[in-house]
């Protein structure tokens, strides 16, 4: 009777997962072990994927998310990419050119080159990857990594910001409070934008000279007490008292020269 039970509860698996809507998949290794298994979904014609990371040392690492195969090869070229969503943006994980495949994951800047893995292909289980997506799924884990997080992407960017106050501050000797003025910033730029890096212009600016003059360190210590950030219709900058409003806007160039040569004539 056990064996009975067995067989039938391991017949009941192998049938599940034998149902899920997976093909073969491969998978693509780096010189460090990192590896990204691709399987594709049923109907392959779709062009629906889900992928599986590993061994980055990333957020991305065991996680499968799904994915859009998006091909521009040509007779003379080959070149797609996977795309998914990770906190609201379009992000690309794996993307191929002429053989040449490059996996990218959270946190690290530079690619990871990777190579087919005939090893690791013959070992994969593509069934047992759709069980893991069903599961992130199921749980909501997908769903928090994928939509968009406004309250942790200006955590994120307060923190860069503030790292570079201190390093003002520092170089100064001063104790200038900052901060980014949220409301200004609609959903779409922070998508769209490293908000922290148009607004510490300012700062780095006052950094330099006070790293080159002692008469600059001395007029910072004296007139700027606070320095705020809003984006707006266009890039202008003020001093009211001793605080520096600096507006920015989405399509400001050669920040830090304009705010080095406003602060040499305005302080």
């Amino acid at each position: 009777m056990v064996a009975v039970i067995v067989a039938a509860v391991a017949l009941g698996a192998s049938t599940g997962l034998a149902a899920a809507p997976v093909e073969a998949g491969k998978v693509y290794s780096g010189t460090e072990g990192e590896e990204v298994a691709v399987v594709p979904l049923a109907p392959r014609a779709a062009k629906k994927y889900i992928l599986r990371v590993r061994g980055t040392g990333s957020e991305f690492d065991g996680k499968v998310f799904p994915y859009e195969l998006n091909d521009w090869s040509t007779s003379s070229t080959e070149q797609y990419n996977f795309k998914t969503q990770w906190h609201g943006r379009d992000y690309t994980t794996l993307y191929v050119r002429d053989q040449r495949y490059e996996l990218y994951v959270p946190g690290r800047q530079q690619a990871i080159r990777v190579t087919f893995d005939e090893k690791r292909t013959a070992a994969l289980k593509p069934e047992e990857v759709y069980a893991t997506y069903q599961k992130l799924q199921a749980d909501g884990t997908l769903a928090k990594l994928m939509a968009f997080d406004r309250k942790g992407e200006q955590a994120r960017h307060d923190k860069a910001y503030a790292d570079t106050l201190l390093e003002m501050n520092n170089a100064c000797g001063t104790s200038v409070s900052a901060a980014i003025d949220w409301s200004s910033v609609n959903d779409d730029l922070l998508k769209e934008l490293s908000i922290a890096s148009y607004c510490e212009s300012p700062l780095t600016s006052l950094k330099s000279l006070c790293e080159v003059s002692n008469v600059a360190k001395q007029t910072v210590r004296e007139k700027v007490k606070q320095v705020s950030c809003r984006f707006g219709p266009a890039l202008e900058t003020k001093v009211e008292a001793d605080r520096v409003i600096w507006q920015t806007n989405k399509d400001a160039s050669n920040q830090d020269a304009y705010a080095t040569k406003f602060f040499k004539k305005n302080l």
